[in-house]
């Protein structure tokens, strides 16, 4: 890819000023590089085309997000229609969530501990990478304001203007999430371990799992020494993500260790990806019925495989080990 001398030009996303990337001749997309997207994406000339109509303002700023984390990954991510059609789905973080985005951008455009960062020249990237609204920086300055009361941050009169330098309670909560953080090239699956499940698992999930470039655990799969419950809490610490499938034999007999796994994994904060097979849809519990799950027929686990891996990679990202040209 070559970013010599781009041109500037109007991001399809939010219609700012930003600079185009040259990609390679022949290519069906455009490259990009925004700030108030994000960082740098291409978009095919599909997506594109279709954008202004079809995505609203709060999915545009749930993908600005995704786009910014991948950058920060040091990736450039790929936008196609799927990835239009999922990012409505994604949840909108709590607002202390906001706030701790806010604090890590700061951080990660403070060129050292105790430094100061004149804060006028990053508000387009800030207001991606914390998922605010509103266009004229009025949820953006709440935010800033907010960290500040909790004196995590040092700021001027007017917060979204000159020097802000993070302080002590701020390199203290910073701390605190970088311990509670999972870095992993993991996915652990939690589902129904009967043969009957073995062409879903092998054909579906497993090479899903794979395709988005992370690697599936299953407990069954697993050598280990210690009591199963502990290596599975275990397991899912160690895990990026956790994919839990809900299919049983009958509704009398739910599947109560992954409703348990999915549970404890969004306790700790650890994204859940469900599915379930698609006549048993109507069984799940209703506390987990309100999340979007992947449904799947028996009969064609290579939907699942190609949906899943479309889940993983618009909601989490792509992972250490994907394959840029997979065979399927």
């Amino acid at each position: 890819m070559n970013d010599i001398d781009p041109a500037w030009v109007t991001c399809p996303i939010w219609g700012t000023s930003c600079q185009e990337i040259a990609l390679p001749r022949g290519q069906d997309a455009q490259g990009f590089n925004s700030p108030r997207a994000g960082g740098k994406y291409i978009i095919s000339r599909t997506a594109a085309s279709g954008m202004a109509p079809a995505l609203e303002e709060l999915s545009k700023v749930k993908l600005s997000r995704w786009i910014y984390e991948q950058n920060q990954r040091r990736e450039i991510p790929e936008i196609h229609s799927d990835t239009l059609k999922e990012v409505g789905i994604w949840p909108m973080p709590s607002v202390l969530e906001q706030m701790d985005y806010c604090l890590q951008f700061l951080e990660s455009k403070t060129e050292g501990r105790w430094r100061s960062v004149e804060i006028d020249s990053h508000l387009d990237e800030m207001q991606a990478a914390t998922l605010t609204l509103l266009e004229n920086s009025e949820e953006t300055k709440n935010l800033m304001q907010e960290i500040k009361d909790l004196g995590w941050i040092k700021t001027g009169d007017v917060v979204l203007r000159g020097s802000v330098k993070i302080l002590s309670k701020g390199y203290q909560r910073l701390e605190e999430l970088r311990k509670t953080q999972v870095v992993s090239d993991q996915g652990f699956v939690a589902m129904w371990l009967d043969r009957s499940m073995d062409n879903a698992w092998e054909e579906g999930i497993e090479p899903g799992i794979r395709d988005a470039g992370y690697k599936a655990r299953r407990i069954d799969r697993s050598e280990f020494n210690n009591k199963i419950d502990d290596e599975i809490i275990a397991e899912i610490k160690r895990s990026r993500f956790l994919v839990a499938d809900f299919t049983s034999d009958s509704p009398k007999n739910a599947r109560g260790s992954v409703y348990y796994e999915a549970g404890f994994a969004h306790g700790l904060n650890i994204p859940v990806i469900f599915t379930c097979r698609k006549d048993l849809l109507e069984d799940i519990h209703f506390d987990t019925r309100q999340y979007n799950h992947i449904p799947w027929e028996k009969e064609k686990p290579e939907d699942l495989r190609k949906r899943l891996k479309d889940r993983i990679s618009a909601t989490i990202g792509d992972g250490p080990h994907r394959n840029k040209n997979p065979q399927h």
